[in-house]
C-alpha cells in the first residue's frame, strides 16, 4: 500500500502520479541517445531526466528530440513543431513550425571542462494512436563558472500514430557524455 495512502486509511488505494523507472543510460562519446523500450501501451505521461550533459569536443550544437513508430529502426524526420524561450544574457526565443525534430531543447558551445546542461523533458500520448505526441520541457547549461543559460519549451509531433522510441541527439558531429533516465507516470 502506498505511504501515503496508509496515512488516510485508505487501504488498496493506487498510487497515482508516481515515477516508475524504465531506463538509466549513462553514455560517453555519443552523437544520439535511443530509448527503445517506452512501455507506451502503460503510461500515457513519459519523464525523461538529463544530468551533466557535457561535449566531448568544442564546438557549437543543440540537443534535440525525434520519434519513432516502429521500435527506433528509424526516427521521424518531419511533421515537428516547437517553441523554447532561453535566457541568459538576455531572451530570445527558437521556433520553428515546420521542423525536423522537436529542437533547440540547449545548446553546447565552449570549453568542454566548464559545459554542463541539466534538466527534463515530459512526453504526452506517444502510446495513443489517435493523438498528437507533445513535449514540454526545462533545461539549464553551465557555460563556463560566470555564465548560465536557461531554455523552457514545446514541441508536437503532428502526426496521430503510435510512438514506441525516442531519440535525444546532437545536431552536429559533435559527441556528449551524460546520464538520462527515463521515467513512466503511473495511472492507476
Amino acid at each position: 500500500m502506498p505511504l501515503g495512502a496508509a496515512r488516510f486509511g485508505l487501504g488498496g488505494v493506487a498510487d497515482l502520479g508516481k515515477l516508475e523507472l524504465i531506463e538509466t543510460q549513462t553514455v560517453s562519446g555519443v552523437s544520439a541517445v535511443n530509448f527503445t523500450s517506452l512501455q507506451e501501451s502503460t503510461y500515457n505521461v513519459h519523464f525523461l531526466t538529463f544530468n551533466n550533459i557535457t561535449p566531448t569536443a568544442s564546438g557549437f550544437h543543440y540537443h534535440n528530440v525525434r520519434f519513432s513508430n516502429d521500435g527506433g529502426s528509424s526516427y521521424e524526420s518531419s511533421n515537428y513543431q516547437y517553441a523554447n524561450q532561453y535566457g541568459g544574457p538576455g531572451f530570445s526565443e527558437l521556433r520553428s513550425a515546420s521542423a525536423s525534430e522537436v529542437g533547440d531543447l540547449f545548446a553546447l558551445n565552449g570549453n568542454t571542462s566548464t559545459i554542463s546542461g541539466n534538466g527534463y523533458i515530459y512526453f504526452y500520448n506517444l502510446g495513443d494512436s489517435s493523438k498528437y505526441s507533445f513535449t514540454t520541457d526545462q533545461n539549464v547549461v553551465q557555460i563556463d563558472t560566470s555564465s548560465m543559460y536557461m531554455y523552457f519549451g514545446s514541441g508536437v509531433y503532428a502526426q496521430s500514430e503510435t510512438i514506441n522510441a525516442i531519440q535525444w541527439f546532437s545536431d552536429s558531429s559533435i559527441t556528449f557524455n551524460g546520464d538520462f533516465s527515463l521515467y513512466g507516470i503511473a495511472e492507476s
